[in-house]
Formats: C-alpha cells, structure tokens, sequence
C-alpha cells in the first residue's frame, strides 16, 4: 500500500494568492434592492449569490431573501461546494462536507412523521374575534 500526503501549499503561497483580485467579478444592482453577483478569485474559490424580493407572510410587504453557493479547493485537494439560504423561513447552509441535522420527532415518537402545529395566539376577554 502506497501512502500519499496531500498536496499542501505553504502559508507563504496561500497568502499571495489571497491578496490577488478577483478574477471574474460581476455584479448586478436594482433600484429595489434585489442583486446578483458571481465571483472567480485566483485560488479557485467561486461564489455566486442572489437577493430578490418576495411577498412577507401577511402580505403587506417584501422580503428580500438570498440564495448561493461558495465552492473552493481545501488544503487537502478536494472541492467543496456550500449552498446557503435565508429568508422568511430561516437560514439554510448545506454541503457535502457539512453535517445533516436529524429530522423532528413528532409527539407519537416517530421519526419524520407529521409536526404539531404552532399553538395559536391566546384571546383577551376584551376581544370577540377568534384568531385561526
């Protein structure tokens, strides 16, 4: 069995390719504030990343959420690539390389089975209305 170390690059190496530009940078703006932008630096790293806008939960207002990817080449040699997300349900990061949180447990103890119901908002004795 052959033994090989991963190709490493000194310290020195790294830093004077992360002082580099970027060699593909684009970039988009509108006057809403959504946007689009993609970058290529000389190590390798990629990241391309969104911002656009989409109705909030009551439908009074937007939102803007992101969405994008970060791949780069680690010290080790091997490509890893992060999808991420945040918006009106949370921040989302996964990868290959990344460990998966387990799925729920609902009330009956089954694994990934249906998750209860948020408890609805309590009513005042002042108020008539009933909030479903």
């Amino acid at each position: 069995m052959a033994y090989a170390s991963p190709s490493v690059r000194s310290a020195k190496e790294l830093a004077a390719l992360r002082a580099l530009p970027a060699l593909e940078h684009e970039e988009v703006h509108d006057e809403f504030g959504q946007y689009a932008l993609r970058y290529v630096t000389a190590e390798g790293t990629i990241v391309s990343e969104r911002g656009r806008l989409v109705p909030d939960s009551e439908g009074k207002g937007y939102v803007l959420i992101t969405e994008g990817e970060i791949s780069y080449i680690g010290d080790d040699g091997n490509l890893y690539i992060t999808r991420f997300s945040a918006g009106i349900d949370g921040t989302h990061v996964e990868g290959d390389h990344m460990p998966v949180a387990p799925k729920p447990i609902a009330r009956d103890g089954r694994v990934g089975s249906r998750v209860p119901k948020p408890v609805p908002s309590p009513v005042t004795k002042r108020s008539q209305r009933v909030h479903k």
